[in-house]
């Protein structure tokens, strides 16, 4: 019985052991101060018949306060779009092509909602 009890002890006292080290560090994501990052206006965006040309690992900002949403569908491998103080912004880690939908605040364009392409191409 004495034999058990210090079976069972010496059986706990491993576990604890092995269980409090700490598992290997993680390989941190990217962040986007990392990656480069694209602003863009409503005019460039006009001009450029709403289409974007970017690498793959891109940050695109939508930084012009006449931008009233900016999005693209969801599901698949399109970005998510987040609104920050500095504008609408999303990041393209892949390549391929991205179509989204943006809208415009004031003049005479307000409410309208317009596609845009994103073509991501390789570093």
């Amino acid at each position: 019985m004495r034999l058990l009890v210090l079976i069972l002890i010496a059986a706990a006292a491993t576990i604890s052991i092995t269980s409090a080290q700490e598992p290997p560090p993680a390989v941190p994501a990217p962040q986007a101060a990392d990656w480069p990052r694209r602003y863009v206006t409503v005019q460039e965006l006009i001009q450029s018949d709403h289409r974007l040309t970017i690498t793959a690992g891109t940050e695109v900002v939508w930084s012009d306060a006449h931008f009233g949403r900016v999005w693209f569908p969801a599901g698949g491998e399109n970005p998510r779009v987040e609104r920050t103080a500095q504008g609408f912004r999303a990041l393209f880690p892949k390549p391929g092509t991205y179509r989204g939908v943006f809208t415009i605040v004031g003049g005479h364009r307000s409410d309208d909602v317009y596609s845009m392409v994103v073509t991501v191409t390789e570093h």
